[in-house]
């Protein structure tokens, strides 16, 4: 057990230490203990040393046997203090200047103010250049106290008018965050540019505080992230490359300044999420490959038990994950991912959401047809129908009733069951969808020329063939090179 008690006690930052020994600061024993461990530079020490350090002063009118009881009470004791720091790590919750922070008050608290006072001021300095405006109305507040400690009135002057700009400030990137969270929700329900007014409001932060480029640094990363996965913005690219490239030169010149929250690992999610929007940016270019190369990656890292993005394995990024790999083909990864996607649904009881995993697997069968992965093409029909009657009620933005009904007419016509197949061709929100598209046609088309018996169908699906070419020479969408390869694939199939 002292090899124990030497490790754990090793493995403490500074922050820790100072709060075991202010925890105990009023226990002589324990605080002899910790310095004959904080001495040692090997873990194999002797009982009977320890015992020497922490009892000097006892030894000659106790028995050493009574002693060595209460240091076995005592090594177990800040034991249980040291498993406690272990279950509950300050560096996975609080940020690097925050454990600065965290550390400069425990000094001030333990009667060590002037080593307080002068990290807060180089941590006052660091916030400001950073942006960290969580921070900086508690730093300056805590040296504004040290020098009423130390009767240094006069310091606190320019402190008072630098806390009024730190309060102004951090009120501000409070209606930031609350801002991009409505913007969000906007987004999630009626589309982006519903959010104009929010948008335009986030630009007026940044202009109101230029001096500050965390502010432009959220309107641009906002205005990106939202108008990237938008079909409102599609047709203009013009104003994608702008958000885009204005965010990437800020967070280039300025990398350690944080975005909406200030948290642990910031500067590496950043990272994340600006490499999130290039991979949305060559979706929405059609330009597969390089989108899936980036969520390859992230993907690649979200498997590494230590990695800090595994947090961010979610719902969404299975599903573009998946969209990635079938966008580029490789749908035995796309397979395998569908089925890691269930598991993660059924370990956070979500199994009410199966019925998408199942309708992604009927969208692989349709692409792959009549190759199948032994999948059943009824019970796929069923739950693409079933999954379609839950987005009645409530739209799902990640897969779209539109999307859904495509794909359930696309089993129909595998299948061969083209009347309910047109029926579902006529449905408003799919004969919207498809002429949107420009689409519409070649779908009609190849279900008349099925339910044709006529003797020229070869040569009338080579003829719709050579239309829907000329259709994706000119696509410029993803949704309409997704429909277009089913098309062509599913003709090339009859044509065998």
């Amino acid at each position: 057990m002292n090899k124990q008690v030497y490790e754990s006690f090793k493995k403490l930052n500074e922050t820790e230490r100072a709060e075991l020994i202010y925890k105990f600061k009023n226990s002589p024993t324990v605080t002899r203990f910790i310095d004959f461990i904080e001495k040692l530079k090997s873990p194999n020490f002797k009982t009977m040393a320890a015992i020497d350090a922490v009892y000097s002063d006892e030894k000659e009118q106790t028995a050493y046997a009574v002693l060595e009881n209460r240091f076995f009470k005592l090594r177990k004791k800040i034991l249980d203090e040291l498993e406690s720091f272990q279950t509950n790590d300050t560096s996975q919750v609080h940020a690097e200047e925050e454990l600065k922070f965290l550390k400069a008050k425990l000094f001030i608290a333990t009667e060590n103010k002037e080593t307080g006072y002068k990290q807060l001021l180089e941590l006052e300095k660091v916030c400001w250049e950073k942006n960290i405006f969580e921070l900086l109305p508690a730093i300056i507040d805590q040296l504004i106290f040290c020098n009423q400690s130390f009767n240094r009135l006069e310091n606190n002057v320019p402190l008072y008018t630098k806390q009024q700009k730190a309060i102004e400030l951090q009120a501000d990137m409070n209606r930031c965050c609350m801002t991009a969270r409505q913007v969000y929700e906007i987004n999630f329900t009626v589309g982006v540019k519903f959010a104009k007014k929010e948008l335009n409001y986030l630009r007026t932060l940044a202009v109101k505080h230029k001096a500050y480029p965390r502010f432009l640094l959220c309107y641009h990363h906002v205005s990106a992230y939202y108008k990237l996965g938008s079909k409102d913005y599609s047709t203009d690219p013009q104003v994608l490359s702008r958000h885009l490239s204005a965010f990437k030169k800020l967070q280039s010149k300025y990398p350690q300044i944080p975005l909406l929250t200030y948290k642990v690992n910031y500067v590496q999610l950043q990272h994340m999420h600006f490499n999130s929007m290039v991979m949305s940016y060559h979706f929405t270019r059609c330009e597969f490959e390089e989108s899936y190369q980036i969520v390859h990656a992230f993907s690649k890292q979200m498997d590494d038990e230590h990695s800090v993005f595994k947090t961010h394995k979610t719902e969404a990024f299975f599903y573009n994950l998946i969209t990635a790999q079938c966008m580029t083909h490789r749908y035995s990864e796309a397979m395998e991912t569908i089925n890691n996607f269930a598991v993660y649904l059924k370990n956070n009881h979500q199994t009410d959401k199966l019925m998408l995993v199942n309708a992604m697997k009927a969208r692989i069968y349709s692409e792959v047809y009549p190759q199948t992965y032994k999948m059943d093409p009824a019970f796929l029909l069923e739950q693409t129908e079933e999954y379609a009657k839950v987005l009645r009620k409530s739209d799902n933005m990640m897969t779209s009733l539109d999307q859904t009904l495509i794909l359930r007419i696309k089993l129909l016509i595998i299948a061969g069951a083209y009347k309910k197949a047109v029926q579902g061709l006529k449905e408003p929100v799919v004969t919207d969808y498809l002429k949107g598209l420009n689409l519409y046609d070649a779908f009609a088309e190849l279900i008349s020329i099925l339910t044709d018996n006529s003797s020229q169908k070869h040569k009338q699906l080579q003829e719709l063939n050579k239309s829907i070419q000329l259709i994706k020479h000119r696509s410029r969408t993803p949704a309409q090179y997704m429909h277009i390869f089913w098309l062509q694939h599913y003709i090339k199939h009859l044509l065998a």
